[in-house]
This record gives C-alpha cells, structure tokens and sequence, in this order.
C-alpha cells in the first residue's frame, strides 16, 4: 500500500477520534444557570463557594436539576458555606460518597429535632479522604437518614486543580501516549495484535483525560463508562487496516 493510501486511512483514524471526543462534550452553554443538586425526600440546600481569595465562586441549590454540563464549581484551597432544611431527624447516620464510592460516613445526634443547619466545608479537608489528587467533574452523593426521616441527593461538581499534575492526569497522559506510539508502530500492517492491545491502552488513556479535564460523559454516566468509550475507540483504532504490508 502506497503512503498516500496509508495517510488517508490515518485521516480517518483521527476524524473518528475528534467525532468522538465532541460527541462526549456536548454543546457548549452560553452561560452557565446556576448549578443544581438533585435531592429524594423533604429537604433543601444552598451552597456558596469561594475562591481562594475568599471571593464568591459558584452557587448550588436543591432541589433542582442536576447537570453534569453545569457543575458546581470548587476551589480545592478554599470553602463551601452552606445551609438546609430537612425533617426533624433525632438520631441517625449520613454519609458521603464520589461516583458511589463512600468517602465519608457518620452519626447524627439532634436531640431537639432542629429542622434547619448551616456550616462551612473545608473542600481540601474532604478532599484528604481521596486517596489521590481529585481533579476535574465529579457525581457526589449523599445520604441522611434515621428517627424522623430520610433524604438522599446527588450533584456534579467540578473541582478546580492542574490536571497534569494529578495522580489520575499523569495515569491518563502515561497511557495514552504509550498505547499511541504502540498504534503508530503498528500503522505499517506488520503487528495487528500490537495495534489491537495498544490501540485498548491508548482508549483507556484518553477515557481518563477526558474525566480529569471536566469533558464531561453525555447525561449521568460513570467513569467507568468514559473510559470504556475510550477503550472501544481504542479497539477500533487497534483493528483498522491502515497499513498493507504483510504479516513478519
């Protein structure tokens, strides 16, 4: 196969690549509405954050839509104020989780039955019970519940950061530049199985980019399923014939 042949299958190669990448972007908001949280039960919440200036960065309240194309904006050097109601729970526990992992967990002792709170979240402090550096558009969840009542929500939020210095960035970027040089190498048609493997490794590479850089999956999907888009882009990437020679 002649190298014009070869560089017009590589084209295609990366149009796909690009498709893909504006599909799981999405259209870009004009403006930004204020960020929502989605809450299951009789309760309210406002937050407020601030930069690391102390200046008002992003509001959130609840309940309401939660978009994960209009997060809640976080500085990870600063704070969150908050405020709520709920039922008048006595006793019981909540709990904190990211993408359904539980992060956070705890009891609730209300004696008088108070049916409002307020408080200031430390968002570094939260942070710490992440085992690496949390970057990027998140789904936090959370859960109160006991003697009185329940409730439960969810909210996207995006925690400011340099993507390229966290543990997952440097993961993602690792991955996606080994698999492509392992996907040009095999471009010749001379190592299909190399192109196939590599191409899995450059998609779940570039799965992680998008999730550390805030591209955010289409609707409410999990990392796992962005990275899985990525390793199926991969794959295909792997199990293109774009090259003519033959088998060594």
């Amino acid at each position: 196969m002649d190298a014009t042949v070869r560089l017009r299958r590589l084209g295609l190669l990366t149009g796909m690549a690009i498709l893909l990448l504006l599909a799981v972007a999405g259209p870009a908001a004009a403006a930004d509405p204020p960020a929502g949280a989605s809450i299951t039960g009789p309760c309210t919440v406002t937050a407020t954050s601030l930069d690391e200036s102390g200046a008002d960065l992003d509001t959130m309240t609840g309940p309401a839509t939660s978009d994960p194309n209009n997060p809640f904006d976080v500085d990870r050097k600063s704070t969150v104020a908050w405020s709520g109601t709920g039922p008048p729970i006595t006793s019981g526990s909540y709990s904190l989780s990211i993408y359904g992992f539980p992060i956070l967990a705890g009891t609730i002792d209300n004696p008088a039955g108070e049916t409002s709170a307020d408080g200031v979240i430390d968002v570094a402090e939260i942070l710490s019970f992440v085992p690496f550096d949390l970057v990027g558009v998140v789904e936090v969840g959370a859960g109160i519940g006991g003697t009185g009542g329940s409730c439960s929500g969810n909210a996207w939020i995006r925690i400011g950061g340099d993507p390229l210095t966290s543990v997952p960035g440097l993961l993602g970027m690792g991955a996606a530049i080994l698999g492509l040089i392992g996907v040009v190498s095999a471009v010749p048609g001379r190592h299909p199985a190399r192109g196939f493997f590599a191409g899995m490794l450059l998609g779940v590479g570039a799965g992680i980019l998008t999730l550390v850089f805030g591209i955010v999956p289409i609707g409410a999907l999990s990392p796992p399923v962005a990275i899985l888009g990525g390793a199926i882009l991969g794959l295909i990437a792997g199990l293109l014939p774009v090259g003519g020679g033959e088998a060594a």
